[in-house]
Formats: C-alpha cells, sequence, structure tokens
C-alpha cells in the first residue's frame, strides 16, 4: 500500500497534536495566570494531565452464547425504548443462540405494551422498577439533577444481583455489531473501557490514578456481587453531589463507577467494547467493522425524524454523531424481526369467504335494523381512541361492544399488527377472531402513493400494507383487497368516515 490505510487513527499525528496543545494551554495560563488558572473547562484540565491512549484489537472473535450464569443488565425509560429494542435486535444479531437472562430497569413509563413487544422480541426479559433507598438522599436543587434523578444511577442495581458467574452492565444507546465473549472471561477482575470520543484519548483522573472510564459497558465478576459492594455503591450515591475530581463531577452513574473501581481489580478493555460514536466518526472515518459496541453518547438518533417530532430544546447541531448508521442498522433487523413475528403469529391466509361480507367501525353497527343479517361480518378496529385512557398498556372494549360481537359472530376483528402486543389482551367471544394486517412504521408505504407507488403486485406478495391517516382509510382498502382475493361476493359497509 502506498497510503495509510482509511479507517485508522493516526496515532503518532494524535499524540502530536495533543501534546502541542498542551504546550499552547500551558503559554497562555503562564501568560494569564489569574485569567486562566481558575476559569479552565474540563477539557483543558484533561489536556493537562496524563492522558490515556485506549488500545484496539484486531482478531476475530466467534461469538459464542454466554450462558446461563452470565445476566445482562440495563436501564430504560419509554424515551429510550427504541434504544433498548435495538440494542435487543443487534444482540440477537450477533448471537441467534442468546439464551442469557436479561434484566430491564426501569421507571415505571415502560409501560405494559412496551414490555409485551419487547419480550415479543425476546422472552428472558425481566422488567424490574426498584425502590432503592438512596433514591430520597439525591439532589434535586438543578434543573440537570432532576433530568438525572433515579434513572440516572440505577445500573449500579447490578451489585445487588446475586449467583450469576458475570454481571454485564449495557447502556440501551450501544449497539452490538461484534463478538462480546471477552466481556465474560473467567476473570475476578472488573472489565470497562476509557471514556474518549471527543478526543481521541482519556484522561486520567488525578483523584484515582486511572482513566475516566465510561459507565456504558461494565462487566461485573460474580466474586463482587456482594452485600459489602452493594452497601459501598449505596454509600458513592448518597454522595454523588459532593465534589469528587473536576473530570468525575459532571457524571451520574459514570461518578460513582469511577469512584467504585478506583481500588478494584480491573482490566482496561480495548475500545472494540465500547466506541463512542463520536470516535467512531473523528478517527475510524466511520468504518465500525473492528468493533463490537458501537455507543451513541450525545443526541439519541430515535428521538428525532423519523421517529418522533424533533424537540428543538434537545437538538445539538454541531454535535458528532451517525445517525444514519443506527437507522440502517436498526431498520433492517426491526424489518426482519417484524415480519418474521407476523408470519409466526399468522401463518395462513385469509380463509375462503364465499358469500356477501359486511365491514363496520363498531359491533354495534351489526345490530340495527337496516343491516343484512347475512355474510360474513368484519369489525376494523382502526381508533385506538375507544379505548380512552387505558390504550395502550391495557385497553378494555367499550360498553356493549362484546356482548354485540358476541351477538352477530362469527365475527373476524382486523387491526394494524403494530397494535397487537395492545389488542392480545382483550377478551373475545366464542366465534370471534383477529386477523392483522401488517401496517408498520416506519416501512409502510402512504396509500395516497397511488397503486404504482404502492407496489402492490410486487413478485412474491406479502409486504407491507400501506398506511393512512385516519388509519381506517387504509385498513378498508385492504381489508377490501383480502375479501376480494378470497373470493367474497361483495363487501358492504363503511367507505370510509365511520360506521
Amino acid at each position: 500500500m502506498t497510503s495509510k490505510p482509511y479507517g485508522w487513527l493516526d496515532h503518532s499525528q494524535a499524540l502530536a497534536a495533543a501534546e502541542l496543545a498542551a504546550t499552547r494551554l500551558r503559554s497562555r495560563i503562564e501568560a494569564h495566570p489569574q485569567e486562566l488558572g481558575r476559569n479552565l473547562r474540563r477539557s483543558e484540565l484533561a489536556l493537562l494531565g496524563d492522558l490515556h491512549w485506549p488500545r484496539m484489537h484486531h482478531a476475530w472473535i466467534e461469538p459464542r452464547d454466554p450462558g446461563p450464569d452470565v445476566i445482562f443488565l440495563t436501564v430504560a425509560n419509554d424515551r429510550f425504548y427504541r434504544g433498548l429494542e435495538a440494542l435487543l435486535l443487534t444482540i440477537l444479531d450477533c448471537y441467534p443462540k442468546f439464551s442469557a437472562a436479561f434484566v430491564v430497569l426501569h421507571d415505571g413509563t415502560l409501560d405494559a405494551f412496551l414490555q409485551r413487544r419487547l419480550t415479543d422480541l425476546y422472552s428472558n426479559l425481566e422488567f424490574v422498577q426498584p425502590s432503592p433507598s438512596w433514591a430520597s438522599a439525591l439532589p434535586t436543587s438543578s434543573l440537570n439533577q432532576r433530568r438525572i434523578g433515579v434513572l440516572g444511577y440505577l445500573n449500579t442495581h447490578a451489585l445487588s444481583l446475586r449467583g450469576y458467574r458475570r454481571v454485564l452492565v449495557l447502556d440501551a444507546d450501544l449497539m452490538v455489531t461484534g463478538a462480546l465473549d471477552p466481556l465474560w472471561a473467567e476473570t475476578d477482575d472488573f472489565m470497562a473501557v476509557p471514556d474518549c470520543g471527543e478526543r481521541p484519548w482519556a484522561a486520567v483522573s488525578p483523584l484515582t490514578g486511572k482513566p475516566v472510564l465510561n459507565s456504558g459497558v461494565i462487566s461485573i465478576p460474580g466474586t463482587a456481587l456482594s452485600d459489602q459492594s452493594q452497601a459501598r455503591m449505596d454509600q458513592l450515591v448518597r454522595s454523588a453531589a459532593q465534589p469528587a475530581c473536576p473530570l468525575l463531577d459532571r457524571f451520574a452513574d459514570q461518578k460513582v463507577w469511577n469512584l467504585f473501581l478506583a481500588d478494584q481489580p480491573l482490566q482496561l478493555m480495548p475500545l472494540n467494547f465500547n466506541c463512542n460514536v463520536k470516535y467512531l466518526v473523528q478517527y475510524l472515518g466511520g468504518c465500525a467493522e473492528e468493533l463490537s459496541v458501537v455507543h451513541f453518547a450525545g443526541p439519541k438518533p430515535w428521538l428525532t425524524w423519523p421517529w418522533v417530532a424533533p424537540d428543538a430544546a434537545e437538538q445539538r447541531p454541531d454535535a458528532v454523531t451517525d445517525p444514519l448508521f443506527w437507522n440502517r442498522l436498526y431498520r433492517q433487523l426491526l424489518r426482519r424481526w417484524r415480519l418474521s413475528l407476523f408470519r409466526r403469529l399468522q401463518p395462513e391466509p385469509l380463509p375462503p369467504q364465499p358469500g356477501p361480507a359486511q365491514l363496520a367501525s363498531t359491533p354495534l353497527a351489526f345490530l340495527r335494523e337496516n343491516t343484512p343479517s347475512a355474510g360474513h361480518r368484519h369489525l376494523l378496529v382502526a381508533d385506538p381512541s375507544v379505548f380512552a385512557k387505558h390504550w395502550p398498556a391495557s385497553p378494555r372494549w367499550p360498553a356493549g361492544w362484546l356482548e354485540a360481537m358476541a351477538a352477530v359472530a362469527p365475527i373476524t376483528l382486523w387491526a394494524p399488527f403494530e397494535w397487537e402486543p395492545a389488542l392480545r389482551v382483550l377478551a373475545l367471544p366464542s366465534g370471534a377472531c383477529w386477523r392483522w394486517l401488517l401496517i408498520e412504521a416506519p416501512f409502510s408505504p402512504a396509500l395516497d402513493q397511488g397503486e404504482d407507488g404502492l407496489g402492490v403486485d410486487s413478485p412474491g406478495g406479502g409486504g407491507f400494507d400501506p398506511w393512512s391517516e385516519p388509519p381506517l382509510i387504509a385498513l378498508e382498502w385492504a381489508v377490501r383487497r383480502q375479501l376480494q382475493a378470497a373470493g367474497a361476493e361483495s363487501v358492504a359497509g363503511l367507505a370510509s368516515p365511520c360506521s
């Protein structure tokens, strides 16, 4: 090769740049000691201290299931739901036979609907809402302290687990892109990765004498799962607001983990096992093929378009990130999973439907005097508002619906597959059954694109049905197509507002 390969940090160049920046900063301080000596930014303080240059490994590791003596743990709330889903999808992509227990700590906002959906993805999940003894001791005087709250320290609950050889603590904003096996190797050492990204190096804390560790990936040995360890960590959380080290004080759980690990046996793991997306973009040219974990610290790719309307208060246009990396991988794995689950839950096509069919959006419509008594009845569940405040965690049938369905059975109920984790809890009378339509964000095309845009005659068929606003229009379109394909003589009712 005649030039340096693309996608590798030029270490000698980065080292020279860091030394030059430190020299210039010291010269400025000497020239203006009173002005600069007391008002240094954290990044400047780090530059003046010792620097740790993280290593990377370049060996291929074959992923092997960690087994039942390793447990995974993460923390999430409703805002981090898609991040958690992406984490699980990527773990299962790397470990198709993954069997380890996985604990999800939450604050109560991860409701029953989201828990059911996540459990569809991986059944060995346990959702826990702890009530830690230190919660009342957390400071709440500043907006940032209130934002961090209990959730910001919940991953310390990992030390309360018992009976495992290893506990692997993972942030919910990670993607697993390669083997994690070295993180559960046979050793009594803790394992963590130095914190870098904005810079190619990690600052060394003058308090701990170790590089500042990133708390996004921490591997805990079973020998540390003790009441003594938990009590010590609880005390560190209670005193977290007290100044300890300027390089650590701005963090929440990362601060207390660094303080806890200061005197513990510790292996500094290669950057491959917790690579900040900023490092990936700035120093690896976006090339992630050597990495096992990409950490989306900073702005979260799922908290902006196309997943939610962007919140101006959370937008950081100058932040170094790569939302396309996250979106491409997440959407690819999400689509594969949703299609697979749909085909597993609804493997058979709609059976033949000879004779007339009737459509309605409420079962009460079938009881009206002018409604024909003959024919197959099809209820289109297209409006979540009929379930009022109970949607989507614990929906209940509106008054009279269950009785009306029982009176007109047999009846087929149609709804978007995306709503299945909510609707599965509803009781059905004898003779009623669900049929799901594969209407899923972000894969369903808009119905108003027309036949060409929808690709309704694509080879193979069985793809995503279109969506519309309101949903009833798209549901009726898809149901009519299926009924006609199944041989319905005629399809009466709806067309579209309400029935």
